[in-house]
């Protein structure tokens, strides 16, 4: 869109009188500089050292909710917390799927108008980039509203081990293909969203129905995310 832009912008300049390219030159500059920033925000205040903090504190109440269980104790691991996952996905993307203006949506000034967990110039703001994360084989769910541009699953059932995975689903919530994803023998994820369902499906299963659009983008430990 912006190289489509500058394009006819640049041919609007030759067209105008040579003793009025200058002025109109510096308009056009000001009206691309203010799409870049209204396309890639850099206010997202969520940082490396913040997750790292996030992240060791996750992972050191994890082990001992494991000890816990271990002797008995009838408590349940918590889930990795969203803001925590969505920013890994967030530093992945930006170091590893070529996308360094990934931001975290939460953390960007409402007067952007961005929706959902993540957000890049690359797809429609009303149609962002949506994270899944899971620790177990359990099933991850969709709203039956549910729509983005692009999907991702962080794998991290093996995070104690210091190995995560990050997969890129190139489909996005209209994909026919995404839509008409088994969620058992009698239904699908489109059918179920349509009698208002919310779908739950693991990520084995629907990898096993889509993998020729599904992409590794990383595998590796937690400290590799940040450095591309």
């Amino acid at each position: 869109m912006i190289l489509l832009t500058t394009i006819y912008t640049f041919q609007l300049l030759l067209k105008q009188p040579l003793n009025k390219r200058v002025e109109y030159q510096k308009n056009i500059v000001g009206k691309l500089t203010n799409m870049k920033r209204q396309l890639a925000p850099t206010d997202d205040t969520y940082t490396e050292d913040f997750l790292r903090q996030r992240y060791n504190t996750y992972k050191t109440s994890y082990q001992l909710e494991s000890e816990m269980i271990h002797k008995g104790i009838p408590i349940r691991h918590q889930n990795p917390p969203e803001d925590m996952t969505e920013n890994m996905v967030k530093f992945i993307i930006r170091n590893y799927d070529n996308d360094p203006h990934c931001v975290w949506c939460k953390c960007i000034d409402k007067k952007h108008g961005l929706v959902g967990d993540l957000y890049s110039p690359k797809y429609d703001k009303t149609l962002p980039i949506e994270v899944k994360a899971f620790t177990s084989v359990g099933p991850t769910q969709f709203g039956p509203n549910k729509k983005f541009s692009i999907l991702y699953f962080l794998d991290m059932r093996n995070f104690l081990e210091d190995k995560f995975i990050l997969w890129k689903v190139n489909l996005n919530a209209e994909s026919p293909e995404f839509q008409n994803i088994r969620i058992n023998k009698n239904e699908t994820i489109k059918e179920q969203q349509l009698n208002g369902r919310r779908p739950r499906i693991g990520w084995d299963k629907i990898y096993s129905q889509i993998p020729e659009h599904c992409e590794m983008i990383y595998d590796g430990p937690f400290d590799l995310i940040f450095i591309g």
